[in-house]
């Protein structure tokens, strides 16, 4: 739990644990007689579970879940003249709060289908046990704050809605059993507990990969404050996550390095929900994914000794392709609409092909676009211009792959041609000449000619 989330309920702290230890004197049954394992003081120990109203319990406002989201609520409530603090004890904050968990606001399709899958999943054990169908506990801190158990409380506060409106059972909603903390556990035990239910590869509902950099993260700068060096704080976090090792750690902070980059790079500092929702269609994780490959590539070229200026070239490369990779433009070239496709499959044969070599590196860093464009305000048109110079460069790729089979490179010319002489004939030949001659196109096919004519030459001296 962060520092601003804790604080936020410091000043009644004391009246909160009397409230919830008040309960538990005066209505022992509440003692489920379980315990369930937690991080505390630097070790796992038992912690007791009760049965408690959740009227006594405040959610996370800085619950790891929803850590991007926090950055569009905050900037919404700085807009309205709101702190920029979420206070758990303010009605219309925790209905902000729920609606980040339910995937209301800021929209979030996955963790909406989660939070449903999971909303079904205690109804029906509901139903069928006539408990309110939770299974697994939560975890309080010993004032009351949920350190994990969100959803689990926000799920039981649907529920209670519903089934008063159906008439129904509502009260038993009204429950929820925790484990509760040692007071005086430290910052880090509090992560701990949070980051080994929703980051570990045994979590039920892991956190999207953005909020699992940003939680290991604050699990790291924890550790490195209290005087740890990076090697042992990411072996220790490897520790805390159970099935996850120190280079996944390694992966994630990497990851996070180059978020920043990308982000500053575009006039977007720490504005992570803009990675967060760049994905499409199915299979398809945008920016994240593509990130994650820079992040891969960062190091290789890193080791291969690239100089800084090229890395530099590289960078605003990559982050271009990203943000094209979100915005999915749709141009008009030759007359016809297209859309161009930068997704990460995209991407990877960026990669492989037009970062192959210094030349077809050359194609892409050279490209005027790379000089005139606002990376904050690309058009359609600059779009079109870094498609072109990218598949000029991974064309120049080909033609060298291929340069045993002369045959194939003849082949895909005279093709190539054919296509351009056939569409010139059509509809938008006017468009396409303009395109020609406004983009030196004549003195493209001034060097064919040329190229041609010396190719016939040099055949026809051999025979």
């Amino acid at each position: 739990m962060s520092a601003s989330s804790r604080d936020a309920l410091l000043a009644n702290s004391d009246v909160h644990e009397k409230a919830i230890q008040k309960y538990i004197t005066d209505h022992p049954n509440c003692d489920t007689k379980m315990v369930i394992n937690a991080f505390q003081f630097d070790k796992i120990s038992p912690a007791k579970v009760y049965e408690l109203p959740r009227n006594l319990l405040h959610l996370n406002p800085e619950n790891g879940r929803f850590k991007a989201e926090l950055d569009v609520i905050r900037e919404e409530r700085k807009r309205d003249g709101k702190p920029l603090d979420l206070n758990p004890e303010d009605d219309d904050d925790v209905k902000t709060i729920r609606d980040m968990i339910r995937g209301i606001h800021p929209n979030n399709a996955e963790r909406a289908s989660a939070f449903k899958k999971l909303y079904d999943n205690i109804y029906e054990v509901a139903q069928k046990t006539a408990t309110n169908g939770q299974e697994i506990p939560g975890l309080i801190t010993h004032d009351g704050i949920l350190v994990n158990g969100n959803r689990r409380d926000t799920v039981m506060e649907d529920l209670a809605e519903t089934t008063k409106k159906q008439k129904g059972e509502p009260l038993k909603y009204h429950y929820i059993r925790v484990g509760i903390l040692d007071k005086g556990v430290s910052r880090y035990d509090l992560w701990k507990n949070e980051a080994k239910e929703q980051i570990s590869q045994e979590s039920r509902e892991e956190y999207d990969y953005v909020n699992s950099a940003l939680e290991i993260k604050r699990g790291y700068e924890l550790l490195t404050q209290k005087g740890l060096s990076p090697k042992k704080a990411t072996d220790e976090i490897a520790k805390t996550l159970y099935g996850r090792s120190a280079k996944d750690v390694e992966d994630y902070i990497d990851f996070l390095k180059i978020a920043d980059l990308f982000l500053k790079q575009i006039g977007k500092k720490d504005q992570y929900r803009y990675i967060q929702e760049s994905g499409g269609g199915a299979g398809e994780k945008g920016i994240v994914t593509i990130l994650q490959e820079v992040a891969k590539q960062r190091t290789k070229y890193d080791k291969e000794g690239w100089d800084a200026i090229t890395l530099q070239k590289w960078f605003k490369t990559v982050s271009l392709f990203c943000v094209f990779s979100k915005i999915k433009p749709t141009v008009v070239s030759g007359g016809k609409k297209r859309k161009l496709s930068f997704g990460h499959r995209e991407f990877r044969i960026f990669q492989r092909k037009a970062m192959a070599t210094e030349d077809t590196r050359k194609r892409v860093f050279e490209a005027p676009v790379l000089s005139n464009v606002d990376m904050q305000k690309p058009t359609p048109e600059h779009a079109l211009e870094f498609y072109q110079a990218i598949d000029r460069a991974q064309g120049y790729y080909d033609v060298q792959e291929d340069i045993t089979n002369p045959l194939l490179l003849l082949e895909r010319a005279r093709d190539s041609l054919s296509k351009i002489s056939q569409d010139l004939n059509g509809t938008y030949k006017s468009q396409m000449i303009k395109l020609i001659k406004d983009n030196k196109g004549e003195q493209f096919i001034s060097d064919i000619k040329r190229m041609i004519a010396d190719i016939t030459k040099k055949i026809s001296n051999r025979t």
